[in-house]
């Protein structure tokens, strides 16, 4: 067994569990690793350690919640595995810049730290070739462009401090926000 397959173990167990307490002690059991090893090899491949990786995950899972206006926000955050409203606001407001009851009251798109799937990390892709993984299909070609191609759309500012791709960072998702005001346009 490779050592990604360890973590994508506890990850997906991770997972299945977000709304229970963890310890890092059983995390690396559940990798077979010395609980030193487990959270530097962690770090090393999903870019966040252990606690913050867990946090990152409850409050993707919250913002899905938060949909829902018939479940108070304290239902919400002690279902996510949140010990309280105010540790749960807090968190939120740091990760997001705003608070789940502005998220509610005004639902803008954010950046959300998803799940990783590290295998993609592993796996050669070949172009032209097809690969399966996680329900998805990924092929990649290239394409050289010999003619200039014109486009249009609109403009709009990007916070590229606080957008990275696969939610690395969390926040307001300024180019959610563009690409929804193209199609509505």
């Amino acid at each position: 067994m490779h050592a990604w397959e360890s973590i994508q173990r506890v990850i997906d167990h991770i997972e299945a569990n977000l709304d229970k307490e963890m310890e890092i002690n059983q995390l690396a059991e559940t990798a077979y690793l010395s609980s030193f090893y487990f959270q530097r090899l962690f770090s090393r491949l999903v870019k966040k350690p252990v606690r913050e990786y867990i946090k990152l995950r409850r409050l993707a899972l919250a913002c899905k919640s938060l949909a829902n206006k018939d479940l108070r926000i304290l239902d919400i955050a002690l279902d996510c595995g949140f010990n309280s409203h105010e540790f749960f606001t807090k968190t939120f407001k740091e990760a997001f810049g705003i608070t789940p009851d502005q998220y509610r009251k005004n639902s803008v798109p954010l950046v959300q730290f998803s799940k990783p799937a590290l295998l993609l990390n592993y796996v050669m892709i070949d172009e032209g070739v097809p690969l399966i993984t996680d329900g998805m299909v990924l092929e990649f070609n290239q394409k050289e462009i010999k003619e200039p191609i014109a486009f249009m759309g609109i403009n709009g500012i990007i916070a590229s401090e606080s957008y990275i791709l696969n939610g690395e960072n969390t926040g307001i998702d300024t180019l959610g926000q563009v690409w929804d005001k193209f199609h509505s346009q």
